[in-house]
């Protein structure tokens, strides 16, 4: 009975990353040897089911993906960089809240394959901003925030970037709006009176933190008992990661309100 090509394509690893590789173009033999680090005999009989099953053609000496092997590659890829993601950062996706993070960004967790996680700047005191954070957000040329709690050095910070030019938006809470305009009124004023600032309240609970600039992407989440994880922020650079941070915040402000004066 011929496999079904769920399991053609799963149940080999060897199947599995020929398709994978040909999605950069087709290959001779020597070459996905060479690049899988294969023997001639371990991945000749594969790339002769594939073909037989009509996911690869050969043409030139040279193997090549159908427009089905196309297509089932691609998906493929997207399935294999999500697990991936999952994988990489079992321990914190498992013991965190994901319900910030909208559905249709979940999906594209893969975006986020290549990232690391950012330290605190003053490792005694737990509410300290990462550094990275601090040494990237100091040379980016735009910010898009988002925060649930206001960090006392921020209404400042935050402030003197504006003034130097950087276009700063910003999403918080209700109660962190309140706390803005009662203990940081001064600097607040001062910052919505900027052309290239924005500021916008979310009357909801939010459950993460972000930043995204031109150059990275900093993302923080809530513990699963409910406290914020002050340490440990998802770090990426990649333009992918900055693709997805933007979309999380325009997701936000689309959902909030527009302060242009207190």
């Amino acid at each position: 009975m011929e496999a079904s090509l769920l399991d053609l394509v799963f149940l080999s690893e060897k199947r599995e990353k020929v398709l994978l590789l040909l999605r950069e173009g087709p290959k001779s033999i020597k070459e996905i040897e060479n690049s899988l680090n294969y023997s001639s005999t371990s991945v000749q009989p594969q790339i002769k089911i594939l073909k037989e099953r009509h996911l690869l053609y050969r043409e030139d000496n040279k193997y090549g993906l159908t427009l089905i092997g196309e297509t089932i590659a691609e998906n493929m890829r997207e399935l294999v960089d999500t697990l991936e993601s999952f994988e990489n950062k079992h321990d914190f996706w498992n013991n965190h809240r994901l319900e910030g993070i909208p559905p249709d960004l979940l999906n594209r967790i893969s975006e986020l394959k290549h990232s690391t996680f950012a330290s605190p700047l003053d490792k005694s005191n737990m509410f300290s901003p990462h550094t990275e954070f601090v040494e990237n957000i100091a040379k980016s040329e735009f910010v898009k925030g988002i925060s649930p709690f206001l960090h006392p050095l921020y209404p400042k910070m935050f402030l003197e970037f504006a003034e130097r030019g950087i276009d700063v938006s910003l999403i918080v809470t209700e109660p962190v709006f309140e706390r803005m305009r009662t203990e940081f009124r001064p600097e607040i004023e001062q910052f919505l009176s900027l052309n290239n600032t924005r500021l916008y309240v979310y009357e909801k609970e939010m459950l993460l933190s972000s930043a995204v600039t031109n150059c990275f992407l900093s993302l923080g989440l809530f513990y699963n008992n409910g406290t914020y994880d002050h340490d440990n922020d998802i770090l990426c650079f990649e333009p992918e990661g900055l693709r997805w941070g933007e979309d999380l915040f325009a997701y936000y402000r689309g959902m909030s309100r527009e302060i242009t004066e207190i």
